[in-house]
């Protein structure tokens, strides 16, 4: 489960802006919920946020609605 958590919560990231600013600015909150690794939650507390945030940008709408559906069924 843990790396497909750190999957789920990074994609959660590209296509939710307030998760992303939670995530940056309180990860122990955003990991709440997800099985991670100390490791794990180290690596995504250290994500690049601009780098972040100009990916989201650049992904399409509508793979950002499918990535929501998806998500809340898992």
């Amino acid at each position: 489960m843990s790396k497909q958590g750190v999957g789920i919560i990074i994609g959660r990231a590209v296509v939710d802006k307030k998760y992303r600013k939670l995530l940056e600015n309180n990860p122990h909150d955003a990991f709440e919920g997800y099985e991670l690794t100390g490791e794990e939650k180290q690596a995504l507390a250290g994500i690049d946020y601009q780098t972040l945030d100009k990916l989201a940008d650049s992904v399409d709408r509508r793979l950002q609605s499918w990535y929501v559906g998806w998500a809340r069924h898992r």
